[in-house]
């Protein structure tokens, strides 16, 4: 339910933060008893609170409550609440409504009303010293341990949202208000999450004005927050709590003092101003010590895991469950298949046994082929073979020819080499003939060969020959068979090197 009203007074506002149009409003509260003579308590006899009221607000005229309601209903006693624009509107109607006589038309009966200030809950220096101070666990010196966070309860969202402008949440308010100023339920009080979420730079720019912050937390920021030690998120409102811990001791003091009996207030661009009711306490659970938001923390991650192996969880349902579906509809058309293949055995058409037969014609065509290209692939494959056959034994002929030329070079070789060493032998013989001549003189003139009609004879340079010819002749056919065995030439081409002879022809 919304906590925001129409405001018509601004006389006692005080600033709070200018760029956002946001005050701070005394509370302007009043108590008002209504005592029962005990000549007027009969049992079972019954008092119209409604009218007490409607009376009340009579007396106050032309000033209206901005809200009033019943505290206490007792037999001897009726306790009424009511809140003013302002303290001045307040004490006027202190003095109006103070032993003041109303007379019930109903049943005749007049009253007598006491009137008096409203004393509003709110904690003390006294009381948050006396606290840190007494509880056990406690360590000043750790922030959040100490006097350092406040509060802060019944903050409007649409006031602190960091995307829409400020005006139009007011006017938004604005329309769950009714003609009287008094909040209004209506279906339609929950927003979207997606929209209703305040704005934790917006809270700490509010609120810095008091001191220099260190740490804020919105609670409903967080949807795994855990409620009662159960895995729920918080419920959305139209409101929100938050805590706002400071970095000194004089801004947590400042923020407390000036939010006592304080609403908080907004102006729009119209010059019309809202309030909200707001409760402010001093944290008493240590909600922003590092040991709470370590806590937090893994309370977070525990959450995220959980949720991560129930929706692992449950996509493995859902695959197991869209199988089982799968397997059955499988099932069910296989046994159709069945029956329907039962059924067209039991009457072949004319058409089926057509479609038969064309099948086997086809399977036969198809048969014939195969054959005719494998036939075909069998004669290509010999007439290749033939081919290979054929230049194999072509070249083992060019082989053999070739051995048997290389045979026949040899022996031709051979013969040209003994025919050398019978012409070296006859040379050598003809050699020591010569020698032999030389050495008898006598028997020289005697020779047929001598020219008979010459009257000089013919003189004949002996020849340069001794015993070294015959070793010598012997060195050089050592060295032609050398030669002719270690090297790849033919005697024709050793003797035209080592000879005179040009014309020599090996056959």
């Amino acid at each position: 339910m919304s906590n925001i009203s129409q405001c018509k007074d601004l006389s006692e506002r005080g600033d709070l933060c200018e760029s956002l149009h946001m005050y701070l409003k005394p509370i302007a509260r009043i108590n008002i008893s209504v005592p029962i003579p005990p000549t007027m308590r009969v049992a079972g006899s019954t008092i119209s609170t409604w009218e007490i009221m409607d009376k009340i607000r009579e007396l106050i005229l032309p000033d209206e409550f901005v809200f009033l309601r019943l505290l206490k209903s007792a037999g001897e006693l009726y306790r009424f609440e009511g809140e003013l624009e302002s303290k001045a509107i307040a004490r006027s109607c202190l003095t109006r409504l103070d032993n003041a006589l109303i007379r019930m038309e109903t049943t005749g009966h007049e009253f007598r009303l006491r009137a008096a200030d409203a004393k509003l809950p709110y904690p003390t220096r006294t009381e948050w010293e006396t606290f840190f101070r007494e509880s056990k666990g406690m360590n000043e010196t750790k922030p959040g341990e100490r006097a350092d966070t406040i509060h802060v309860e019944g903050l409007p969202i649409r006031w602190f949202q960091a995307k829409q402008n400020p005006m139009q949440a007011v006017q938004a308010a604005a329309a769950a208000i009714g003609p009287t100023g008094l909040p209004l339920s209506s279906t339609n009080s929950n927003i979207d999450d997606k929209e209703n979420k305040p704005s934790i730079e917006i809270l700490q720019q509010v609120f810095a004005v008091f001191g220099e912050i260190r740490c804020c937390d919105i609670p409903i920021l967080d949807p795994y927050r855990l409620l009662n030690g159960t895995n729920v998120p918080i419920q959305q409102d139209t409101t929100f709590d938050a805590y706002i811990q400071y970095n000194e001791y004089i801004g947590f003091v400042k923020a407390m003092d000036a939010c006592r009996n304080m609403k908080l207030m907004l102006i729009d661009d119209t010059n019309t101003a809202y309030t909200a009711s707001i409760k402010v306490d001093f944290d008493r659970t240590r909600h922003l010590s590092d040991r709470m938001i370590k806590k937090r923390r893994i309370e977070q991650m525990k959450t995220t895991e959980m949720n991560k192996l129930k929706q692992a969880d449950t996509q493995r349902l859902k695959d197991e469950d869209e199988r089982r579906r799968e397997i059955e509809r499988l099932r069910i058309e296989l046994q159709d298949a069945e029956a329907e293949d039962i059924v067209g055995s039991k009457d072949i058409t004319k058409d089926t046994r057509r479609r038969q037969r064309e099948e086997k014609r086809r399977l036969k065509r198809l048969e014939r082929k195969r054959q005719h290209e494998e036939k075909t692939l069998a004669m290509k494959i010999a007439i290749e073979e033939r081919k290979m056959l054929i230049a194999h034994r072509k070249l083992e002929s060019m082989r053999l020819l070739e051995e048997l030329f290389n045979r026949v070079k040899v022996q031709i070789a051979q013969e040209e080499l003994n025919k050398k060493e019978r012409e070296l032998q006859e040379q050598r013989l003809r050699g020591m003939d010569i020698e032999t001549t030389n050495n008898n003189p006598t028997n020289n003139n005697s020779t047929p060969f001598m020219p008979t009609q010459s009257t000089t004879p013919k003189e004949y340079k002996p020849l340069n020959t001794s015993n070294n010819n015959k070793d010598m002749i012997e060195a050089q056919l050592n060295e032609l068979r050398k030669e002719f065995y270690q090297k790849d030439e033919t005697i024709d081409d050793i003797l035209r090197k080592r000879t005179t002879i040009l014309d020599r022809k090996v056959f």
